[in-house]
């Protein structure tokens, strides 16, 4: 195992830093789901629940960032004001070394329901920061996998 200057190795340092960051950010929040996020971005039904969260202090896993920037290019919007301008008013959190052990063990129980990578992302930030999930995809109903889960539509 590699060590830096100060002995500890380099998962060491990683843990102790996500440790930091979660002291930063306040438990309990919501953790908006790409499809949350869109619904804000584009007006959609469940956007003025989505703002509410977001009023509160939401989160926001960098996975899931990436997601909503993807359907906005795709969709011909020019993701990086619009990304900026709601990056201001989240929590952005990391996508962990924890949150991804987290989110491959999800796999199995989320198959049925054909979760992607980013959805499991999210659910194992809301994990890691005892929130609640907060998604537009109802295909998340039902889930009963140790993390509170909010539909807003």
């Amino acid at each position: 195992m590699q060590t830096g200057a100060s002995g500890r190795s380099a998962r060491s340092r990683r843990q102790s830093a996500d440790t930091e960051r979660e002291r930063d950010v306040v438990h309990g929040v919501e953790v908006l789901d790409a499809s949350a996020i869109l619904a804000l971005l584009l007006g959609e039904a469940g956007a003025d629940d989505v703002a509410h969260s977001v009023a509160r202090g939401a989160a926001v896993s960098t996975v899931n960032l990436t997601e909503a920037a993807e359907v906005l290019a795709r969709n011909e919007l020019t993701p990086e004001p619009i990304m900026a301008r709601f990056c201001e008013q989240v929590v952005v959190e990391p996508f962990t070394y924890d949150d991804a052990l987290a989110a491959a063990a999800l796999s199995p129980p989320t198959r049925p329901q054909g979760l992607s990578l980013g959805d499991r992302a999210c659910l194992a930030l809301a994990e890691r920061l005892d929130a609640t999930a907060l998604t537009a995809d109802r295909q998340w109903s039902g889930l009963e996998i140790g993390v509170s889960i909010r539909l807003v539509r």
